[in-house]
Protein backbone atom coordinates (compact mmCIF):
# COMPACT_ATOMS: atom_id res chain seq x y z
CA UNK A 1 0.00 0.00 0.00
CA UNK A 2 2.94 2.34 0.48
CA UNK A 3 3.33 2.81 -3.26
CA UNK A 4 -0.34 3.70 -3.73
CA UNK A 5 -0.30 6.11 -0.80
CA UNK A 6 2.87 7.80 -2.06
CA UNK A 7 1.16 8.27 -5.44
CA UNK A 8 -1.86 9.83 -3.74
CA UNK A 9 -4.13 6.96 -4.82
CA UNK A 10 -6.96 5.21 -3.00
CA UNK A 11 -7.53 1.50 -3.57
CA UNK A 12 -10.97 -0.12 -3.67
CA UNK A 13 -11.66 -3.81 -4.30
CA UNK A 14 -15.05 -5.02 -5.57
CA UNK A 15 -16.04 -8.67 -5.19
CA UNK A 16 -19.19 -10.76 -5.53
CA UNK A 17 -18.39 -12.33 -2.14
CA UNK A 18 -20.58 -11.54 0.87
CA UNK A 19 -19.58 -8.90 3.40
CA UNK A 20 -18.62 -11.42 6.10
CA UNK A 21 -16.34 -13.27 3.67
CA UNK A 22 -14.53 -10.04 2.79
CA UNK A 23 -14.26 -9.17 6.48
CA UNK A 24 -12.57 -12.50 7.22
CA UNK A 25 -10.19 -12.03 4.28
CA UNK A 26 -9.31 -8.52 5.43
CA UNK A 27 -8.66 -9.70 8.98
CA UNK A 28 -6.59 -12.70 7.86
CA UNK A 29 -4.30 -10.65 5.61
CA UNK A 30 -4.26 -7.39 7.56
CA UNK A 31 -5.57 -5.54 4.51
CA UNK A 32 -5.97 -1.78 4.94
CA UNK A 33 -7.75 -0.97 1.68
CA UNK A 34 -11.53 -0.74 1.24
CA UNK A 35 -13.32 -3.93 0.13
CA UNK A 36 -16.80 -3.64 -1.41
CA UNK A 37 -19.33 -6.46 -1.60
CA UNK A 38 -21.53 -6.89 -4.70
CA UNK A 39 -23.25 -10.21 -3.84
CA UNK A 40 -25.86 -9.97 -6.62
CA UNK A 41 -23.31 -8.71 -9.18
CA UNK A 42 -25.34 -5.57 -9.85
CA UNK A 43 -22.32 -3.27 -10.08
CA UNK A 44 -20.41 -5.90 -12.03
CA UNK A 45 -23.22 -6.03 -14.62
CA UNK A 46 -23.52 -2.24 -14.77
CA UNK A 47 -19.84 -2.01 -15.75
CA UNK A 48 -20.28 -4.66 -18.44
CA UNK A 49 -17.61 -6.94 -16.96
CA UNK A 50 -19.73 -9.96 -15.99
CA UNK A 51 -17.97 -13.15 -17.04
CA UNK A 52 -20.48 -14.39 -19.61
CA UNK A 53 -18.58 -17.61 -20.29
CA UNK A 54 -20.05 -19.06 -17.08
CA UNK A 55 -23.57 -20.49 -17.32
CA UNK A 56 -26.29 -18.99 -15.12
CA UNK A 57 -26.87 -22.34 -13.38
CA UNK A 58 -23.18 -22.86 -12.64
CA UNK A 59 -23.22 -22.10 -8.91
CA UNK A 60 -21.57 -20.29 -7.27
CA UNK A 61 -19.30 -19.21 -10.12
CA UNK A 62 -21.91 -17.36 -12.16
CA UNK A 63 -21.70 -13.70 -11.22
CA UNK A 64 -17.95 -13.28 -11.13
CA UNK A 65 -16.43 -10.53 -13.28
CA UNK A 66 -13.56 -10.71 -15.67
CA UNK A 67 -10.59 -9.82 -13.45
CA UNK A 68 -9.49 -6.29 -14.01
CA UNK A 69 -8.60 -2.88 -12.68
CA UNK A 70 -9.85 0.59 -13.52
CA UNK A 71 -7.62 3.60 -12.88
CA UNK A 72 -9.50 6.89 -12.54
CA UNK A 73 -8.47 10.50 -12.04
CA UNK A 74 -9.69 12.76 -9.25
CA UNK A 75 -12.86 13.50 -11.25
CA UNK A 76 -13.78 9.83 -11.55
CA UNK A 77 -12.89 9.59 -15.23
CA UNK A 78 -11.29 6.30 -16.28
CA UNK A 79 -7.75 6.93 -17.51
CA UNK A 80 -6.53 3.33 -17.88
CA UNK A 81 -7.85 -0.18 -17.48
CA UNK A 82 -6.27 -3.62 -17.14
CA UNK A 83 -8.34 -6.76 -17.83
CA UNK A 84 -7.52 -10.44 -18.28
CA UNK A 85 -9.39 -13.34 -19.85
CA UNK A 86 -7.47 -15.65 -17.50
CA UNK A 87 -8.96 -15.33 -14.02
CA UNK A 88 -5.73 -16.57 -12.43
CA UNK A 89 -3.69 -13.56 -13.64
CA UNK A 90 -3.67 -10.12 -12.00
CA UNK A 91 -1.66 -6.95 -12.70
CA UNK A 92 1.12 -6.29 -10.19
CA UNK A 93 1.11 -3.32 -7.86
CA UNK A 94 4.05 -1.70 -9.65
CA UNK A 95 2.13 -1.67 -12.94
CA UNK A 96 -0.88 -0.03 -11.29
CA UNK A 97 1.17 2.59 -9.46
CA UNK A 98 2.87 3.53 -12.74
CA UNK A 99 -0.57 3.95 -14.33
CA UNK A 100 -1.76 6.13 -11.45
CA UNK A 101 1.26 8.39 -11.62
CA UNK A 102 1.34 8.61 -15.37
CA UNK A 103 4.82 8.08 -16.73
CA UNK A 104 7.09 10.44 -14.83
CA UNK A 105 10.28 9.88 -16.77
CA UNK A 106 13.11 10.69 -14.40
CA UNK A 107 16.10 10.23 -16.66
CA UNK A 108 19.33 12.06 -17.16
CA UNK A 109 19.37 15.12 -19.40
CA UNK A 110 18.77 14.17 -23.02
CA UNK A 111 21.98 13.50 -24.93
CA UNK A 112 23.21 16.05 -27.44
CA UNK A 113 22.43 15.47 -31.11
CA UNK A 114 25.79 13.86 -31.86
CA UNK A 115 25.46 11.26 -29.08
CA UNK A 116 23.81 7.83 -29.10
CA UNK A 117 20.63 6.67 -27.41
CA UNK A 118 21.09 5.69 -23.77
CA UNK A 119 19.00 2.78 -22.44
CA UNK A 120 18.33 1.60 -18.89
CA UNK A 121 16.59 -1.76 -18.35
CA UNK A 122 15.07 -3.02 -15.11
CA UNK A 123 12.74 -5.66 -13.73
CA UNK A 124 10.07 -3.77 -11.81
CA UNK A 125 9.17 -5.65 -8.64
CA UNK A 126 10.77 -7.77 -5.96
CA UNK A 127 9.48 -11.15 -7.13
CA UNK A 128 7.34 -12.94 -9.72
CA UNK A 129 4.63 -15.16 -8.17
CA UNK A 130 2.46 -17.34 -10.38
CA UNK A 131 -0.52 -15.34 -11.63
CA UNK A 132 0.86 -11.86 -10.93
CA UNK A 133 2.18 -9.66 -13.74
CA UNK A 134 5.35 -7.64 -13.35
CA UNK A 135 7.07 -5.52 -15.98
CA UNK A 136 10.35 -5.33 -17.83
CA UNK A 137 10.96 -1.59 -18.19
CA UNK A 138 13.22 0.02 -20.81
CA UNK A 139 13.96 3.73 -20.40
CA UNK A 140 15.43 5.50 -23.43
CA UNK A 141 17.15 8.88 -23.48
CA UNK A 142 16.85 9.92 -27.12
CA UNK A 143 19.19 12.66 -28.46
CA UNK A 144 17.61 15.96 -29.40
CA UNK A 145 16.38 15.92 -33.01
CA UNK A 146 16.16 12.12 -33.18
CA UNK A 147 13.33 9.63 -32.77
CA UNK A 148 12.60 5.92 -32.34
CA UNK A 149 10.07 3.97 -34.38
CA UNK A 150 6.97 2.22 -33.12
CA UNK A 151 6.07 -1.13 -34.67
CA UNK A 152 5.17 -1.78 -37.49
CA UNK A 153 7.94 -0.40 -39.67
CA UNK A 154 8.99 -1.02 -43.30
CA UNK A 155 11.67 -3.60 -44.03
CA UNK A 156 15.09 -2.21 -43.23
CA UNK A 157 14.03 -0.26 -40.13
CA UNK A 158 13.94 -1.53 -36.54
CA UNK A 159 11.18 -0.57 -34.13
CA UNK A 160 11.82 -0.02 -30.43
CA UNK A 161 10.84 -3.21 -28.61
CA UNK A 162 11.36 -5.46 -25.61
CA UNK A 163 11.69 -9.14 -26.54
CA UNK A 164 12.04 -12.27 -24.42
CA UNK A 165 14.42 -15.05 -25.43
CA UNK A 166 12.64 -17.89 -27.23
CA UNK A 167 14.16 -20.52 -24.96
CA UNK A 168 12.70 -18.96 -21.79
CA UNK A 169 10.05 -21.55 -20.85
CA UNK A 170 7.12 -20.70 -18.65
CA UNK A 171 7.39 -16.90 -19.01
CA UNK A 172 4.41 -15.23 -20.71
CA UNK A 173 4.57 -11.77 -22.25
CA UNK A 174 1.67 -9.41 -22.87
CA UNK A 175 1.03 -6.35 -25.03
CA UNK A 176 3.78 -3.75 -24.85
CA UNK A 177 2.81 -0.60 -22.95
CA UNK A 178 4.14 2.45 -24.79
CA UNK A 179 3.76 6.24 -24.67
CA UNK A 180 1.98 8.39 -27.24
CA UNK A 181 3.67 8.74 -30.62
CA UNK A 182 4.01 11.45 -33.23
CA UNK A 183 3.46 10.98 -37.00
CA UNK A 184 6.60 11.17 -39.12
CA UNK A 185 6.65 11.05 -42.94
CA UNK A 186 9.64 9.46 -44.64
CA UNK A 187 11.16 11.64 -47.33
CA UNK A 188 12.16 8.62 -49.44
CA UNK A 189 8.77 7.08 -50.21
CA UNK A 190 6.20 9.18 -48.36
CA UNK A 191 5.36 6.53 -45.74
CA UNK A 192 3.97 8.02 -42.52
CA UNK A 193 5.15 6.16 -39.42
CA UNK A 194 4.57 6.54 -35.69
CA UNK A 195 7.66 7.63 -33.76
CA UNK A 196 8.70 8.26 -30.17
CA UNK A 197 10.54 11.44 -29.31
CA UNK A 198 12.33 12.65 -26.18
CA UNK A 199 12.66 10.44 -23.13
CA UNK A 200 10.74 7.23 -23.81
CA UNK A 201 9.63 4.43 -21.48
CA UNK A 202 8.48 1.04 -22.77
CA UNK A 203 6.95 -1.55 -20.43
CA UNK A 204 6.51 -5.24 -21.19
CA UNK A 205 4.11 -6.97 -18.74
CA UNK A 206 5.12 -10.56 -18.04
CA UNK A 207 3.85 -13.44 -15.92
CA UNK A 208 4.93 -17.00 -15.21
CA UNK A 209 2.91 -20.21 -15.16
CA UNK A 210 5.00 -22.29 -12.76
CA UNK A 211 7.15 -24.06 -15.34
CA UNK A 212 9.81 -21.37 -15.08
CA UNK A 213 10.54 -22.05 -11.41
CA UNK A 214 13.87 -23.53 -10.32
CA UNK A 215 14.76 -24.42 -6.75
CA UNK A 216 17.93 -24.44 -4.69
CA UNK A 217 18.91 -24.17 -1.04
CA UNK A 218 18.18 -20.43 -1.10
CA UNK A 219 14.62 -20.69 -2.40
CA UNK A 220 12.49 -20.71 -5.55
CA UNK A 221 13.63 -18.64 -8.53
CA UNK A 222 12.57 -17.46 -11.95
CA UNK A 223 15.06 -16.45 -14.65
CA UNK A 224 14.05 -13.95 -17.34
CA UNK A 225 16.23 -12.95 -20.27
CA UNK A 226 15.86 -11.13 -23.54
CA UNK A 227 16.83 -7.99 -25.39
CA UNK A 228 15.77 -4.43 -26.04
CA UNK A 229 16.04 -3.34 -29.69
CA UNK A 230 15.85 0.10 -31.29
CA UNK A 231 17.06 2.29 -34.11
CA UNK A 232 17.48 6.06 -33.77
CA UNK A 233 16.88 8.33 -36.76
CA UNK A 234 16.67 12.01 -37.52
CA UNK A 235 14.83 13.68 -40.40
CA UNK A 236 17.45 12.53 -42.91
CA UNK A 237 19.47 9.55 -41.73
CA UNK A 238 19.33 6.59 -39.33
CA UNK A 239 21.95 5.14 -37.03
CA UNK A 240 22.64 1.43 -37.20
CA UNK A 241 20.16 -0.79 -35.30
CA UNK A 242 21.13 -1.45 -31.68
CA UNK A 243 20.20 -3.92 -28.99
CA UNK A 244 20.93 -4.42 -25.30
CA UNK A 245 20.45 -7.77 -23.59
CA UNK A 246 19.08 -8.29 -20.10
CA UNK A 247 18.95 -11.15 -17.62
CA UNK A 248 17.15 -11.19 -14.27
CA UNK A 249 16.92 -13.87 -11.59
CA UNK A 250 14.14 -13.05 -9.17
CA UNK A 251 12.39 -14.91 -6.34
CA UNK A 252 9.19 -16.76 -7.19
CA UNK A 253 7.09 -15.84 -4.17
CA UNK A 254 4.01 -17.82 -3.23
CA UNK A 255 0.72 -16.45 -4.52
CA UNK A 256 -1.90 -15.49 -1.93
CA UNK A 257 -4.49 -18.25 -2.22
CA UNK A 258 -8.04 -18.63 -1.03
CA UNK A 259 -8.50 -20.62 2.18
CA UNK A 260 -10.72 -23.59 1.38
CA UNK A 261 -9.56 -25.68 4.31
CA UNK A 262 -8.23 -25.32 7.83
CA UNK A 263 -5.91 -22.47 6.92
CA UNK A 264 -2.70 -24.32 7.66
CA UNK A 265 0.70 -23.45 6.24
CA UNK A 266 1.06 -20.49 3.90
CA UNK A 267 -2.67 -19.72 3.63
CA UNK A 268 -4.15 -17.65 6.49
CA UNK A 269 -7.44 -18.94 7.85
CA UNK A 270 -10.33 -17.02 6.26
CA UNK A 271 -13.18 -19.53 6.85
CA UNK A 272 -13.16 -20.02 3.10
CA UNK A 273 -14.99 -23.35 2.99
CA UNK A 274 -17.81 -22.00 5.16
CA UNK A 275 -18.24 -18.89 3.02
CA UNK A 276 -18.09 -20.93 -0.17
CA UNK A 277 -20.87 -23.24 1.01
CA UNK A 278 -23.00 -20.31 2.14
CA UNK A 279 -22.60 -18.47 -1.16
CA UNK A 280 -23.40 -21.61 -3.18
CA UNK A 281 -26.62 -22.23 -1.26
CA UNK A 282 -27.71 -18.59 -1.51
CA UNK A 283 -27.16 -18.43 -5.25
CA UNK A 284 -29.00 -21.70 -5.85
CA UNK A 285 -31.96 -20.33 -3.88
CA UNK A 286 -31.86 -17.01 -5.73
CA UNK A 287 -31.98 -18.73 -9.11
Amino acid sequence: MNGFEAAGAKLYVLSYDEVDALADYKKAHGATFTMLSDPDSEVIRSFGILNTTIAEDDHPWHGIPYPGVYVTNADGMITQKFFENNFTVRPGAEQLVAAVKGEDVLLAERPATDQEVEVEIEFEGNDLPVGITRQIVARFSVPTGMHLYQDPVPEGLVAASIELDDEVEGILSYTLVAPATQPFTLGTDGHTLDVYEGNVVLRLPIAQNGRAITKDDDGRWVSISGRVRWQACNDETCLTPSEKTFSFRVPSAFTVMADMGPGEGRVPSMNGATHFKKMTERRKTAS
